[in-house]
Order: C-alpha cells, then sequence, then structure tokens
C-alpha cells in the first residue's frame, strides 16, 4: 500500500495498519521501519543486522588500529575487542530483537569518535540525526554545552528538527496530518509502567524500575520459585504505582547527585556516566542498549594503555577492577534466570559509582596527566588519529 520512493505520499488514514512498526516513534524512525519492511521485504531484519554488524566490525577495527599502536598492546586484546564487539551480551540482544536501538548506536559511537578528533560540528550533525531515532543522544549535546560547543549543539539540533521534519513530509504533505498518522493510543504506561510484566519479559529489563519490581514480586513470593499466576501479568497493579512513584524520586536524586560529582570530573568519566544513566535510569531499559556502553569502553581501554601504561597517570589495579568487572559482566552471556536483569542493573550502578569517584583524565582528550588537577581547564580534544 505504501513503498518509498514509488509513492512518497500517503492518503489514506489507515495506511500504516499491517505494517508492523510501533506507533507513537519518532517520524525518522517510522520512516525507517517502513523501508525496511517494504522495500527490503521479505529481508528487511538481514538489512538492519548487516547494517549494525557492520558498524560493530567497524568500530572494533578502528580501535584496534589505534591501541596496537601503544608499548602496552598485546594480541590478545584485539581479540578482546572484535569478541566484545561482537559477541557482547548488548550486540547479541539487537541481533535477536532487531531493535532500531542498534541504529541509533551507530549513530552515537561515530558522534563520539567524531569529538575525540575535534570534528565537533560532525559529532553534533551524528548526535542530532540519532535524537531523531530515540531521545536519549540529547545527553551527548548536554555534554557537549557542557563543553561549551554551543553553536555546535545548536547545530545538533537543528540538523535533528530538518531530519524530522523531511521523514514528516515524506509520509505526508501536510506535517500535523502526518504525525496524527503515525500516533495514536497507547497502553505503555498501564502494560509496562504501572503493571507487573511476565516475568520473561521483566527478567531481560535491566531499568532502575523493573529491577525494583523484581525485587519486590521475590518478597512478595519468598523466593524465586514463582507460582504461577505470580510469573505472568499484573495490570494496574497497586504495588507496581508505590514502585513507580518511589522510582521518580529515586531517579531524580540519582540524577541530581551524579550531575553534581561528575561536573567537574574529566570527560572519560562523564561519558561513562552518561552512558549508564541512559542505560539504567529509563523506566524500561531492554538489554539491547547496553551497546552503548561500548562507547565508553573503547575510550577507557585507549585511557589503559596510552596513560596508565605509560605512565602518565596512576590508576591501581582495585580502582582499575572498579570498571572492568562491572563491564565485564555487562557484557557477559549469561542464562536469563529470574535475576538476570537485576544482576545487570547492580554492575551499571556499580560501573556509575566508580566513574563518578575514579577520576581518568585522559590524553585522548587532551586532558591533564595530573588527576588532582582541576578539569576545567581542559574543555579542548586532541586529534583522535585512526
Amino acid at each position: 500500500k505504501y513503498q518509498i520512493g514509488k509513492d512518497p505520499r500517503i492518503v489514506d488514514s489507515e495506511h500504516l495498519i499491517g505494517t508492523l512498526f510501533p506507533k507513537n516513534y519518532p517520524p525518522f524512525a517510522v520512516v525507517i521501519y517502513l523501508f525496511l519492511l517494504q522495500v527490503c521485504a521479505p529481508y528487511a531484519l538481514f538489512v538492519m543486522l548487516a547494517v549494525v554488524i557492520g558498524a560493530v566490525i567497524v568500530a572494533c577495527t578502528m580501535l584496534w588500529r589505534k591501541v596496537r599502536e601503544f608499548e602496552g598492546y598485546r594480541w590478545y586484546m584485539g581479540a578482546a575487542i572484535f569478541a566484545t564487539g561482537l559477541f557482547g551480551w548488548g550486540t547479541e540482544q539487537e541481533v535477536m530483537r532487531g531493535n532500531i536501538e542498534g541504529l541509533m548506536w551507530i549513530g552515537v559511537c561515530l558522534g563520539a569518535a567524531l569529538y575525540a578528533r575535534r570534528s565537533y560540528n560532525g559529532a553534533a550533525i551524528s548526535f542530532g540525526v540519532s535524537c531523531c531515532l530515540k531521545p536519549y543522544p540529547v545527553f551527548w549535546l548536554a555534554l557537549m554545552a557542557r563543553h561549551k560547543k554551543y553553536r555546535e549543539v545548536i547545530l545538533g539540533f537543528v540538523t535533528a528538527g530538518m531530519v524530522t521534519l523531511a521523514s514528516l513530509l515524506m509520509i505526508d504533505r501536510n506535517p500535523l496530518r502526518a504525525y496524527r498518522h503515525i500516533s495514536g493510543k497507547s497502553d505503555f504506561f498501564a502494560d509496562y509502567i504501572v503493571a507487573f510484566r511476565p516475568m520473561d519479559e521483566m527478567k531481560g529489563d535491566h531499568s532502575l524500575l523493573q529491577t525494583m519490581k523484581t525485587i519486590a514480586r521475590v518478597v512478595r513470593n519468598h523466593g524465586l520459585n514463582f507460582s504461577y499466576r505470580e510469573y505472568w501479568m499484573h495490570p494496574n497493579d497497586p504495588l507496581a504505582w508505590k514502585l513507580y512513584h518511589a522510582n521518580i524520586v529515586l531517579t531524580a536524586v540519582i540524577a541530581l547527585v551524579v550531575l553534581w560529582l561528575v561536573w567537574s570530573k574529566p570527560l572519560l568519566n562523564q561519558i561513562f556516566a552518561l552512558a549508564c544513566v541512559t542505560t539504567v535510569l529509563p523506566l524500561v531499559a531492554g538489554d539491547y542498549t547496553l551497546s552503548v556502553l561500548l562507547v565508553p569502553m573503547g575510550f577507557f581501554l585507549i585511557f589503559l594503555l596510552q596513560d596508565v601504561a605509560e605512565g602518565k597517570v596512576e590508576l591501581s589495579l582495585g580502582k582499575m577492577l572498579w570498571f572492568l568487572l562491572p563491564c565485564a559482566w555487562i557484557m557477559a552471556t549469561e542464562p536469563m534466570w529470574i535475576l538476570h536483569g537485576v544482576l545487570k542493573c547492580v554492575a551499571i550502578l556499580v560501573l556509575l559509582g566508580a566513574s563518578i569517584t575514579i577520576r581518568l583524565p585522559s590524553t585522548v582528550f587532551g586532558e591533564t596527566s595530573n588527576p588532582d588537577k582541576d578539569s576545567r581547564e581542559l574543555h579542548g580534544a586532541p586529534a583522535f588519529e585512526v
């Protein structure tokens, strides 16, 4: 009924019935879904995964080429880079779920790499396009604003606006009518936020709210051997409502504390904290969102080889493990048992705690090798040669 490139205008208000894309996604995401499901059918999933996996391979290759320049590099580090990128739990979930989060990750990863190369305009454009798929990359633009890249931030928002408008115009000549076409009543709040979802779904969710719900269900059930009734859906549950309100307060407190503690920390700390916050604080966070943590993990490896191994920064083994162990657990493939999401959430919170307390001044971002020096003196970032 509707194929991009054949009939770029939509006149039927029921045109999206049967296209399988979820309503209330941003317009650019809708256009991508329609392209995949109608133009690329029946190979939509293969096309999207080829793009995502190809991007992961390119990112791993660029990181490998960078780190092998350092004296501390060993061959098994290259193997670990590709194993983590291709077989890390976030990537595996992306392959299994085919979620559009993988495409958003490409924009975030590209934007971070361009920022490290001092290509601030390119980074802002990349983050801006990513914002058109899901809203979380707007915080990467906020990070650029923190480092006084105001013009570039404006460019990022302008890019997001232009991409969104162009997407709406592809759907209908009237942008307002196009938005009505792709929006609709959603049961998301009732089915996901103030309800206890089936445990088969909840155990793959590492968000703080869903973790609180899982723990509450274990306590209410007096153990892990759930009854048949407890295992399935509990819509509009009074306890879920209470946990939702408690989560709002807890999320606000965590966000404010993280912002306060990480404000003057080195940029690598801020990137780690940002990736953790956008992974664990949303009301729902499937395991495919873990891929964003690959970005700070790549910069952390460069930091270890370029700064720690060469004696520019002192970092004890104990402090190093506060980063390495949570990252290893987050990316590890493990059985999908009831507490799977809870343990992932705990690991992310530990990583978040490390990022706001242990300073990581990195040469790649043009920061001092003296961890005691105030990073406010260092807003520039050197070229990231690969």
